[in-house]
């Protein structure tokens, strides 16, 4: 039987390995490239768990992590649709295949979601996969036109 729990300092090295593995799977990363995105991983996590600013969510079947659920949290300035600048970030949404469409997205989501709530966020984004994204809209999330990015080199 799958359980879930709350992830701890412990758990960012092997966290930021299956994030490694799903950056692999959906950019279609070389090995060296993934094992540069795990370094870098470890890195952010070891900090972020340790201050909170990051929380995530374990899937664990015979003592084996199957699946990850994870949440930024960071404020920006207070405006109308957020108004108390607490917002969130969700990432890390991840499933190996052979435990996809069992429900394991569906709980990690909805643990990651409540955690934001609790923590009195009244804003999460998102960047859906293809996959992920029927679950996101079932969940009430919904497409926002007008964003823009700038990626410095």
């Amino acid at each position: 039987m799958i359980e879930y729990r709350k992830a701890t300092l412990e758990d960012a090295d092997l966290i930021a390995k299956i994030r490694a593995d799903f950056l692999g799977e959906v950019n279609h990363l070389t090995q060296e490239d993934k094992q540069d995105m795990c370094k870098a991983n470890q890195d952010y996590l070891k900090k972020a768990l340790a201050d909170g600013s990051f929380a995530a969510w374990l899937a664990v079947l015979d003592e084996e992590v199957v699946g990850t659920s994870g949440i930024t949290f960071y404020h920006v300035p207070p405006n109308m649709k957020c108004p108390n600048g607490k917002a969130a970030y969700i990432s890390n949404m991840f499933s190996y295949p052979q435990y996809r469409k069992q429900g394991i997205a569906t709980k990690l989501f909805s643990l990651i979601v409540e955690e934001a709530k609790i923590q009195g966020h009244n804003k999460v984004l998102l960047n859906a996969t293809d996959m992920g994204k029927p679950l996101y809209e079932r969940y009430g999330f919904k497409e926002v036109q007008g964003d823009m990015v700038y990626y410095i080199a």
